[in-house]
């Protein structure tokens, strides 16, 4: 009997296995990427293929002889190897055992070529590679998850709380400026306090983020990715303390020297499409509408942006790979949080924003700019959310720090007040 032919038949309690499951799979052929023992080209096998309905993967079992060996804390259990120049001749030395490959599309942390091998397991028994076939045809399933929705009646109390204290902050404004180096005393002289104490950040109590540093100016002519002295406002005990630091302005997801309204006097009169990028509240109410049922892809739709499929399926709570399928919940979790209070309709001159710095310091501007971070993953380069030209929202993998600021991408504060039906301060 022909090695083919073996490998067909061993291979057909697998084949049963799966059909009996509803997993579509079809005899077809596997060819060896190694030479054999002599350096020749190795001659096709049967094998079992199955592909996804998207093809996004596609799986191989197949037949092979492999070598038992020992695994786990001294050798207490027993696994496979085999020899890819001689497996796949099941007349060579060795124990018949099945092989599982899977390989699925990178999404760009794999670095192993467009559809790297993400399986590859042998098992002794038919039951356990068909098992393992099954278990991958319904592992998108298994992790997908219910995006969560934000209780309108929730979403208005939590900003009427942020309002109120922003509201009694401007009211009785306090700023305490420390010693500051002589080239920041000229900025720190154009503080509006009222300003500055109504826009600082809030956590969801509406209190001052006491974690939060807000980088307010520097030397213009620094370049951005270059640690430098920033005139910066803090939380303190009792108000807000300006004071200087060290910061790489790349870095900072508070910086405003990009948005100065947001605290300096001479630019308290800016436009309203300056700072809103809309001419009356009104035209951000049907976006706005969208957010706040959390039904995202209709914000996006209506503002203009667009999502990259790899993010449209965790907005979904799909997963975007199934080899990545069990970091689903967090993902799906950290991006509805990380949206919360995103302007989608300021994207494109967020973008626009980030990209005039960078050229005019002649710093790329290949890759996209980083909104927030995904966790789940404890690899060098993270999952995070970024936004590219378009505007176009992506998933893309970064070991660096580098974030496009928030007060260029979320709702300001003083529209909010207009949007929520409050009285601005």
């Amino acid at each position: 009997m022909r090695t083919d032919d073996v490998h067909a038949r061993v291979l057909e309690p697998v084949a049963k296995l799966c059909a009996e499951a509803g997993v579509p799979v079809r005899v077809g052929v596997f060819r060896p990427t190694a030479p054999d023992a002599t350096g020749a080209p190795q001659a096709p096998v049967a094998a079992l293929r199955c592909t996804a309905d998207d093809d996004s993967w596609d799986a191989v079992v197949t037949a092979v002889r492999g070598q038992r060996r020992s695994t786990g804390a001294g050798g207490a259990g027993t696994g496979f190897a085999r020899d890819p120049r001689t497996g796949y001749d099941l007349n060579s030395p060795g124990e018949l055992v099945y092989e599982v490959q899977i390989r699925e599309n990178d999404d760009g942390l794999g670095g192993h070529g467009p559809r790297p091998i993400v399986v590859f397991r042998l098992f002794e028994q038919p039951r356990a590679a068909a098992d393992e076939l099954i278990l991958w045809h319904r592992r998108a399933g298994l992790f997908t998850v219910v995006p969560p929705v934000e209780d309108p009646k929730a979403r208005l109390r939590r900003e009427r709380r942020r309002f109120e204290h922003r509201t009694t902050a401007a009211d009785a404004a306090e700023v305490r400026i420390t010693d500051l180096p002589p080239n920041l005393v000229e900025a720190a002289a154009a503080i509006d306090p009222a300003a500055l104490c109504f826009h600082f950040p809030r956590d969801r109590s509406g209190r001052y983020f006491r974690s939060v540093v807000v980088a307010l100016a520097r030397d213009p002519a620094i370049r951005p990715h270059v640690r430098t002295r920033w005139l910066t406002a803090r939380a303190g005990k009792d108000g807000l303390v300006v004071g200087a630091a060290d910061l790489i302005s790349a870095n900072q997801p508070h910086r405003w020297d990009l948005t100065p309204w947001l605290w300096h006097r001479d630019h308290a009169g800016a436009a309203r499409t300056e700072r809103w990028q809309v001419a009356r509240p009104d035209d951000a109410a049907p976006v706005m509408a969208a957010v706040g049922r959390s039904a995202w892809p209709d914000a996006f739709a209506a503002a203009g942006v667009a999502v990259e499929p790899d993010l449209v399926r965790i907005l979904n709570g799909v997963p975007h790979r199934s080899y990545r399928a069990e970091v689903t919940g967090t993902w799906v979790a950290n991006l509805y949080t990380g949206l919360t209070d995103l302007a989608p309709w300021r994207l494109a001159e967020a973008y626009r924003t980030w990209h005039d710095e960078r050229t005019r310091h002649g710093l790329t501007t290949r890759d996209p700019v980083v909104l927030f971070g995904l966790g789940g993953l404890g690899t060098a380069r993270k999952p995070k959310v970024a936004l590219d030209h378009g505007p176009l929202l992506r998933l893309t993998y970064t070991g660096g720090n580098a974030v496009l600021p928030h007060a260029l991408w979320t709702v300001p504060a003083d529209l909010a007040a207009h949007l929520y039906g409050f009285a601005p301060y």
